[in-house]
């Protein structure tokens, strides 16, 4: 199911979601908002199941839309392997979105805005490589994983990170603000799950 809660002037988390683990255990990312939202935070959100490429794709062009700016934190909540998204049957190398492929689709449209990858391994390439995806997209920060997580425990702890950038500006001080704070309270998680937190440069 989709979902959105609005709530005035505060940024927001725009989430595309695929398919974790299959039909008989229907895991989602959706309680995890639901607590960031109704906390003291109040960070609203919209929340897409995306299980295509086609899919991903449109989600992104609306999530672009000026109705829908403020949402300016995109959460992708899809399986990965180093540098490459699996959001359907991961035996159709159509359905399959390499790092190349979400440069294209991204660049010159995040200026200000924060790209967070929940899959495991995603960041696991090289810095350079990164790089020039964060120049060519103009994503203010990029975040993930470069090694194997456990989802539950992954899941609390990307929810803490989400909400330190909430309450920072959207400016190179106030996510370098947020960097410093994680790392220093989440030491531990942050080198057990290869943490990637890299701001443009």
């Amino acid at each position: 199911m989709n979902y959105t809660r609005i709530m005035p002037k505060s940024h927001g988390v725009f989430c595309l979601e695929a398919d974790w683990f299959g039909l008989v255990r229907p895991m989602s990312m959706r309680p995890a908002l639901d607590l960031m939202e109704s906390s003291d935070a109040r960070i609203p959100y919209v929340l897409r199941d995306v299980v295509t490429r086609a899919e991903i794709e449109f989600y992104l062009r609306r999530s672009f839309q000026t109705r829908y700016r403020r949402f300016d934190l995109l959460w992708f909540a899809i399986h990965s392997r180093p540098g490459e998204l699996l959001p359907g049957d991961m035996r159709v190398p159509l359905e399959r979105i390499s790092f190349d492929d979400l440069e294209e689709m991204l660049a010159g449209r995040c200026r200000g805005r924060i790209l967070h990858f929940s899959g495991c391994r995603f960041l696991k390439i090289p810095p350079a490589r990164l790089t020039k995806f964060m120049k060519r997209t103009k994503a203010l920060c990029v975040s993930g994983f470069s090694r194997e997580v456990p989802w539950l425990e992954s899941t609390i702890f990307e929810t803490y990170w989400l909400t330190l950038l909430h309450y920072e500006s959207r400016t190179k001080t106030g996510v370098k603000r947020a960097i410093t704070l994680m790392r220093r309270e989440q030491k531990p998680l942050c080198k057990k799950f290869g943490f990637v937190m890299r701001i443009q440069n």
